[in-house]
């Protein structure tokens, strides 16, 4: 992975988004159930390589 392709990852509104989201999971983690918090934390986590995927894509095909 070049440099270009992580800094627009790193850049990508989603992916910001998404980080933020996680920070927001580890900040309310003891007002969740574990079930909750572990179901919560791989959709984050699926969205993210989701998008990863998507972006690194992006950048092979141009």
């Amino acid at each position: 992975m070049t440099r270009k392709i992580q800094d627009k990852i790193n850049s990508d509104r989603e992916i910001v988004d998404l980080r933020m989201q996680s920070e927001d999971l580890i900040n309310n983690a003891e007002m969740m159930s574990e079930e909750d918090y572990r179901k919560e934390a791989k959709r984050i986590s699926d969205a993210i390589d989701a998008r990863v995927d998507v972006l690194f894509r992006e950048s092979k095909d141009s």
